[in-house]
């Protein structure tokens, strides 16, 4: 029975079609105080940033197709199968049914706009995730309800614990026979422990569940068969019935009841009291399980647990907005993480998954800022010498709002569009942004270009683009216009004495002169490419160009001794959807090399006491602006056992500057002649290694000084004491002289090589791969004897045995041998670990699921290294 009471009228963005008419039946059983849109622009308060993350196949596109679908965004349902979906547009994911890149969807929603970005599930797309999840304010975790808690569920888990986002779980694929809401609670506790507490606000319905009177009716509309289906869900915090059992299509309204329209007398009469939605047994299970959800939250809220401990029978009498509200302190408090249930596929439990998106994760104002735009922040606010504070101005959206303050935007996808150019997915974190708003750069430091103008402003749904006037702090939207905006860069305001401050302490020394793009990681395996004729080579380098600044995690350079492209990913996976968008979308023929893994060198200190610091130099001759001009510089490295190089310049290295302009251009040229220092410093290390020629990482390096003058002042051999910085003035009009960059670029290139050369002893590292290996324990040849063959295989890959688990039926449930399995985890070099998929395959007959990830570089044997330097030297022009 429906109540008058419970019906409630919703508010759709986009009226393309009518309204189905479950759409005046489904009750929104919670309200939110929210401010109406100004000057366009909706309140903070009406919008959610919400990243999709999940394993490979939970789920991710088909949840997001159905949301686009329930607020009226689409016409017609989207199937992976078909290839028809929005998120997955690309035409390298709609053939392999899979997502490949990050998609962004704009979803209206009861009010409020939901910023959904569904993620990419594949391990080879990891850093898809990463640059998504930095500019989002809450996760939804998808779990396949016949699998629970996945590898890759581990890995994305642990990225959003990085960001500390706010999390809801949602138990995907409840209609297959296998799947399990305990299952999955016991897999989300087991594998995912922490101090959080996983409860369920959502419980599974089953036909089984409903009484005969419901069934009848069931059975008159034909879909009344034996199997036990999934027809709908409690929600634990209202007792609302939502069911589904007599639906026939996506737009057929579902039915819903009020578990506590009774007063319950007599509990142990529950059949008495419902005769006409669920069955006593169930209720039963239904009342307990809210009793366990009340009390945890009595034990993370003491709000709550005062008005829990003041009733006699609070699970009665509490109000369900008393119960939801003290669910949503407790999950922006990161104490609990609710626990939904539904079926995508069969569109049961979509729309409550988008109200508790609403009602249980946060607006933008109540999270901070992700630690890399903090950071970023920090050193722009120490570094101002005004009391103004950029940090105070956006510590919040909706003070930054009316600050004044200019906007402050994260990038964290670039993508290409045929027509519009380069399209900048952004975060507003302050201020608005419109079409001609002028921005700055302040993450690429010392660029000759640092200033542009916005040409367009868009929403993003997929591929499908929609032009808006502007944007305020919490949007993601997509910018036109930007040119040398890459993935990870910071935009502000334009304010010189930020940049120019900020530029002074980087060149002091206190501040890390690292690399300053966010969202960077390197790649693990390395291939040639080239272009199957001479006509293409510009078309490649275009195509390489492109994909560079819309994918960091994927690396291209030309290697000047085999005219061969030298490309980089994070998988094999990775660099076959590289090859395919090259023919695909930039119509570019090429072929493709072997793969290669990315071995690293680092040097060995003699001890762990006295770390030696070796000295180099470098010189350089050449004509600048007609005369002839030397280049000095004096570097210093020492070991220092991080992954990343480091690099520092000592305080005044250029000694006395000669200028002829104002405070800004000398700032300005000092900062470019230490960008091109810092550039050729990271470019010689990209290949520096003495053994193979690989990346250098383990080092710190200073820069020491860098002078310039006639070739008769400068001598390459001279002694540093008889070298005065005093003696010579730097030319700071040479910042902007290519022959003069060139031939600095020279000097520091000949300083690392020499000072690389002292260290005495270097080891290679190699990637290091975690495999996690899954099994049935029911191998029809014999457990032992089956588990014994994969310890063999991964022994004779070099592999470390790290556990070997057998899963067990919780308890209470009925034994199935199907779902016991054998479960390895391993640790082994990737370079064993080529055509590991087929060998999985064939010792299984393929049953075995594995999984891989990147755990680190790791050295190897000083056996393996004469191996590897006998096998690669001859060939090191291959090698990046």
């Amino acid at each position: 029975m429906i109540h008058s009471r419970l019906i409630r009228d919703i508010y759709f963005g986009h009226l393309d079609r009518p309204v189905p008419k479950w759409a005046n039946i489904y009750p929104l059983r919670w309200s939110h105080d929210a401010a109406p849109p100004q000057d366009g622009v909706p309140s903070v308060k009406l919008i959610r940033n919400v990243g999709i993350i999940a394993h490979i196949d939970a789920g991710k596109t088909t949840t997001t197709e159905r949301m686009l679908y329930f607020a009226q965004r689409t016409r017609h349902l989207g199937e992976v199968d078909r290839g028809d979906t929005v998120t997955d547009y690309l035409p390298e994911e709609r053939d392999r049914g899979i997502s490949i890149v990050s998609a962004t969807a704009c979803i209206p929603w009861r009010n409020h706009m939901l910023h959904l970005v569904d993620t990419p599930g594949h391990v080879d797309f990891t850093m898809e995730v990463e640059r998504s999840l930095c500019v989002m304010d809450g996760a939804i975790t998808i779990l396949d309800g016949t699998k629970g808690v996945q590898a890759q569920t581990r890995t994305v888990w642990h990225q959003a614990d990085r960001y500390h986002l706010p999390r809801l779980v949602y138990v995907n694929k409840m209609d297959r026979d296998t799947a399990s809401l305990e299952l999955s609670l016991a897999t989300l506790s087991d594998q995912l422990a922490s101090v959080t507490r996983y409860v369920a606000i959502h419980w599974p319905v089953f036909s089984n569940h409903l009484t005969p009177l419901n069934l009848t009716g069931d059975k008159q509309s034909g879909r009344l068969d034996s199997r036990n289906r999934f027809v709908g869900l409690v929600d634990l915090t209202s007792m609302i019935l939502s069911d589904w059992s007599k639906c026939t299509s996506p737009d057929t309204p579902f039915t819903i009841h009020d578990l506590l329209q009774h007063t319950l007398v007599d509990s142990s009469d529950l059949h008495t009291a419902f005769p006409s939605t669920l069955n006593a047994d169930s209720l039963r299970s239904i009342f307990i399980a809210r009793a366990h959800l009340m009390g945890t939250l009595a034990e993370v809220d003491e709000e709550f647990a005062d008005q829990f401990l003041s009733l006699d029978s609070p699970e009665l009498l509490l109000p369900p907005s008393t119960i939801q509200n003290a669910v949503r302190r407790a999950t922006l408090a990161s104490r609990i993480v609710p626990v939904l249930v539904g079926s995508s596929r069969q569109s049961i439990g979509v729309q409550p998954l988008m109200d508790s998106i609403i009602s249980y994760l946060p607006y933008p104002s109540q999270r901070g800022l992700p630690p890399s735009v903090q950071q970023m922040v920090h050193r722009i606010q120490s570094s101002r010498p005004s009391g103004e504070s950029v940090g105070a101005s956006i510590s919040t959206a909706t003070a930054a709002r009316h600050s004044g303050l200019g906007p402050v935007l994260l990038v964290f996808k670039v993508c290409f569009n045929p027509h519009l150019g380069p399209l900048s997915l952004v975060r507003v974190y302050s201020g608005t942004v419109s079409a001609g708003t002028v921005v700055t750069n302040w993450s690429q430091r010392g660029s000759i270009q640092a200033t542009e103008k916005i040409q367009a402003v868009l929403q993003l749904t997929g591929d499908h683009r929609e032009v808006v006037k502007r944007a305020g702090p919490g949007s993601i939207v997509a910018l036109t216009g930007l040119q040398t905006t890459h993935s990870g860069d910071l935009l502000g305001p334009t304010v010189g004495s930020t940049i120019r401050d900020l530029e002074e302490d980087w060149a002091d020394g206190g501040v890390e002169a690292g690399s300053t793009s966010l969202l960077r990681c390197d790649p693990v395996v390395y291939a040639a490419i080239e272009p199957a004729s001479l006509t293409g080579v510009r078309n490649l380098e275009c195509a390489l160009t492109c994909i560079q600044r819309e994918d960091p995690s994927f690396t291209a350079h030309l290697d000047p001794e085999t005219g061969q492209w030298v490309v980089g990913g994070m998988g094999d996976l990775h660099l076959e959807v590289i090859m395919a968008r090259l023919k695909r979308e930039y119509k570019v023929d090429a072929n493709m090399g072997p793969l290669l893994i990315a071995y690293k060198e680092c040097p060995v200190p003699p001890s762990l006491t006295g770390i030696p610091v070796f000295e180099g130099r470098g010189y350089s001759v050449g004509v600048v602006d007609g005369r002839e001009r030397a280049f000095l510089v004096d570097v210093s490295i020492e070991a220092s056992g991080k992954k990343t190089p480091q690099i520092k310049f000592h305080r005044g290295f250029l000694g006395s500057v000669e200028s002829g302009g104002s405070d800004e251009n000398v700032t300005g040229s000092q900062a470019r002649i230490r960008e091109t220092v810092r550039q050729s410093c990271l470019a010689i290390l990209e290949v520096g290694g003495p053994l193979l020629r690989s990346p250098v990482i383990g080092v710190h390096i200073v820069v020491r000084r860098l002078l310039t003058g006639r070739p008769d002042q400068l001598e390459p051999n001279a002694q540093s004491d008889s070298v005065g910085t005093g003696h010579f003035r730097f030319p700071l009009r040479l910042a902007t002289s290519q022959a003069a960059v060139s031939l600095i670029r020279a000097a520091v290139a000949n300083a690392i090589t020499n000072t690389l050369g002292q260290f005495p002893s270097w080891c290679l590292m190699e990637p290091m791969i975690q495999v996690e290996l899954r099994l049935p324990a029911n191998i029809k040849d014999g457990q032992s004897e089956s588990l014994s063959r994969f310890l063999g295989d991964l022994s004779s890959r070099r592999a470390e045995i790290e556990s070997v688990d057998t899963s067990e039926p919780m308890q209470g449930a009925d034994v199935d041998e199907d779902r016991k399995f054998h479960v390895i985890h391993a640790l082994a070099p990737l370079a064993e670990l080529v055509g590991y998929s087929r060998r999985v395959r064939t010792l299984s007959s393929g049953r075995a699921e594995f999984h891989l990830r990147l755990a680190d570089y790791s050295p190897v044997s000083s056996e393996h290294q004469k191996q590897l330097i006998s096998q690669f030297r001859w060939t090191s022009q291959s090698i990046p």
